[in-house]
């Protein structure tokens, strides 16, 4: 009888030991019960838990000190090694129905020395007020100063404010922004090329019913006031009108697809109208866990300030095509990877140029602590320039990176 109730226990306790690593597995989801097959453990990520809280406040700030070479090879090839430094702060409420958000930057950079070149601050303030469940409102304040070793110091000023109605099915998104800038010293030959200000305004109807499929159409008008160029007159208007689909299949696939028309009419009579037809496409995908894949395509027409003296014209726009593709890799919880390639393609209208510029970028973040993380990059560039008109050197640029980045 003890030798029964001795083998009983010695089972018992040999069956718990067995049954312990298997639970443990299938916690961690490294074993499939099912399939009867181990599969990859899911990434921890590290506690990040940062930053500071006053109130219903969230306060976070970060640090970040860099090192990059530059290497250019054009008509007169160059190297160059630039120190940056940036810090900025986000104060954020922690408010379900209403948001207050301020944010901060400084950044500096020196190529010879501790001796500042060139720097940068800017400030941004938002908000966001839910009036209700079908209307809310929102806005957002810009300021920024660039001060660069050409003497182009610059300062840029913005305002914005939206709305957004949700009476049923459909939603309409009204919005309204202003932006000017100012530099301090105009290009030569223009009396005051370089500064402009934009008024804005954009109007989009859409379908908020969650489908995958949603139906949207937008139009938008933008008028920029800006002075005499080169003896012509600047000003502008812009004109566009689209017609689209979202693409909503939860964190496996989003997109969006638009078509379109756009118009610029010059209000100088001696400049010519442009039109342009315009599309759209982009897609995030996550073909496998831990995986995004980014594909962006599109068309646009912006305004211009190039002319032609010899020709005596000035641009009335740029027509160009933008392609992206971005794929992003977490291989652990300690090291993410990307790896990127752009093309564009500026058409420049009535004047004989077109500029292309190639980019292949690829780089490693590896977390070093919870609050800090060390960045590292290497970036492929290549431009060119064409035509009667051409006013670039083709170049080539190649650049390494280091950045650390400390975030409390």
């Amino acid at each position: 009888m003890a030798r029964q109730l001795t083998r009983a226990i010695f089972n018992a306790i040999m069956f718990s030991l067995c049954l312990v690593p298997f639970a443990s597995a299938q916690e961690q989801g490294v074993f499939d019960a099912d399939n009867l097959e181990f599969r990859d453990a899911e990434v921890q990520p590290l506690d990040t838990e940062t930053g500071l809280r006053l109130g219903s406040f969230q306060v976070n700030s970060q640090v970040e000190v860099g090192l990059s070479h530059q290497r250019t090879k054009s008509n007169e090839d160059s190297n160059q090694t630039t120190q940056t430094f940036s810090a900025e702060t986000q104060i954020e409420s922690q408010w379900s129905r209403h948001e207050l958000r301020l944010e901060t930057l400084l950044e500096a950079a020196s190529r010879r020395g501790v001796r500042v070149q060139d720097w940068t601050v800017g400030i941004v303030a938002s908000g966001r007020r839910d009036i209700s469940s079908r209307l809310s409102a929102n806005g957002e304040l810009r300021l920024s100063h660039d001060v660069s070793e050409d003497d182009q110091d610059q300062t840029d000023y913005g305002a914005s404010a939206g709305l957004r109605i949700a009476p049923g099915p459909l939603e309409m998104n009204l919005r309204g922004s202003v932006d000017l800038r100012r530099v301090g010293d105009p290009v030569a030959g223009s009396d005051n090329g370089n500064d402009f200000r934009d008024l804005e305004a954009e109007v989009r109807f859409a379908y908020n019913r969650g489908a995958i499929l949603a139906p949207f159409v937008e139009t938008r008008a933008t008028h920029r006031r800006t002075g005499m160029i080169d003896g012509f007159d600047g000003d502008a208007t812009r004109w566009e009108l689209r017609t689209g689909l979202q693409i909503d299949r939860g964190e496996k696939l989003t997109g969006e697809v638009s078509v379109g028309i756009g118009h610029i009419r010059p209000k100088d009579s001696e400049r010519d109208h442009l039109n342009a037809l315009l599309w759209a496409a982009s897609l995030t995908w996550s073909p496998v866990r831990l995986t995004t894949v980014t594909a962006t395509a599109a068309t646009g027409l912006e305004f211009s300030q190039t002319t032609d003296l010899t020709a005596s014209t000035m641009t009335s726009g740029i027509r160009s095509t933008d392609l992206a593709l971005r794929v992003e890799r977490s291989f652990n919880h300690r090291l993410d990877g990307f790896a990127s390639a752009d093309y564009n393609y500026s058409d420049y209208g009535d004047i004989d140029r077109s500029d292309q510029t190639m980019l292949f970028s690829t780089g490693l973040t590896y977390t070093l602590t919870p609050d800090s993380s060390l960045f590292a990059s290497f970036t492929h560039e290549r431009t060119q320039s064409s035509g009667s008109d051409q006013a670039e050197d083709d170049e080539v640029n190649n650049g390494l990176a280091v950045r650390l980045q400390i975030r409390h």
